[in-house]
């Protein structure tokens, strides 16, 4: 694993990750992968607010975009990189399922705390990146270990700013003000993160953050576990329904703010896809993208029928481009 270039017991790490809900990867990207992710990050955050009338919205003031686009290309083709797919293979066993990709920025003093998704025996990992150093005071992320499982997950209900933990996130002000504990008053991990630091969790691992500062930077990478069972797969399923439910409010905020602007609902520009053409075009024959596509449009993740793309019948997860290395 990488950790500071030190060897750790991987099977240590791997036991942490699933005892707490989270594990620290200090220095996992290099300088030029940090330079390539930062650029790539320009790029998506330029046309992410092309689409959004008013840009960030929410307590948080977030604005999130898809990364599996042809104008990212490292970040598109990142979840088959050797060094994060090894890693969450390592975390959550064999066949793991690259899911997301996604580009945030943070401008609200804080995140609420929430839980990524909160439904029973659904594995998973997250990956995050700060580009900018955070820490405590500063808006970093802030964990809750062990809160992944259950039944402390439910328990913790009380701390959150939903009733229901299955909606759209990104409660609006008045909503965030009406928990009942302030994010500062809950102790939890604080991950302080300069930049090439990544923190895994999962996601049901519930998390926040507090007195951050405008413009926070943030890339995420996200794998789903392959099912073991019915149980599994329906829960899977169920997960991929309420990503749509949330896209879909999304999506009509995005409309209504443009329409709030005069904009006439023929003239709002398009939003991207989570997943783009090209990226499901799969056109280099990748056998680990073709799995993973297969499997996302089984659960619901993709929807519409599977474009002609032929894969190969073995192909090894990617190593970094050559694109990526500092300059000297």
């Amino acid at each position: 694993m990488y950790q500071d270039g030190r060897a750790v017991p991987e099977e240590r790490q791997a036991e942490f990750f699933r005892l707490f809900g989270f594990l620290p990867l200090p220095g996992f990207f290099d300088a030029g992968e940090m330079a390539t992710i930062d650029a790539e990050y320009a790029s998506g955050l330029e046309s992410a607010q092309q689409v959004y009338a008013k840009g960030a919205f929410g307590v948080r003031l977030q604005l999130t975009w898809s990364n599996m686009r042809p104008e990212t290309p490292f970040l598109a083709d990142a979840l088959e990189y050797d060094k994060l797919l090894a890693t969450a293979e390592r975390l959550l066993g064999p066949g793991a399922v690259g899911a997301t990709t996604n580009g945030n920025v943070y401008s609200g003093n804080q995140t609420e705390w929430h839980a990524d998704k909160a439904v029973p025996h659904f594995r998973s990992v997250k990956f995050v990146t700060y580009l900018d150093p955070v820490a405590e005071d500063s808006g970093a992320l802030r964990v809750l270990p062990g809160s992944h499982r259950s039944p402390w997950h439910e328990e913790l209900r009380p701390i959150g700013a939903k009733a229901d933990l299955n909606t759209a996130g990104n409660p609006d002000d008045e909503v965030a003000a009406g928990a009942r504990f302030p994010v500062g008053d809950v102790p939890a991990y604080i991950c302080d993160s300069r930049p090439g630091d990544v923190f895994a969790f999962d996601l049901r691992t519930w998390h926040a953050s507090w007195n951050g500062f405008p413009n926070r930077r943030m890339v995420s990478f996200t794998y789903f576990d392959t099912p073991r069972d019915d149980v599994e797969r329906e829960a899977l399923r169920k997960v991929a329904k309420l990503v749509g439910q949330e896209g879909m409010y999304r999506e009509l905020r995005r409309q209504r703010d443009w329409m709030d602007e005069g904009v006439k609902p023929s003239r709002i520009p398009q939003r991207e896809r989570q997943y783009s053409a090209q990226w499901l075009a799969n056109a280099e024959g990748s056998a680990t993208r073709a799995r993973w596509i297969d499997e996302l449009r089984d659960w619901g993740m993709i929807a519409g029928p599977a474009p002609q793309a032929a894969a190969s019948e073995s192909t090894p997860a990617k190593a970094a481009p050559a694109s990526t290395t500092a300059p000297s």
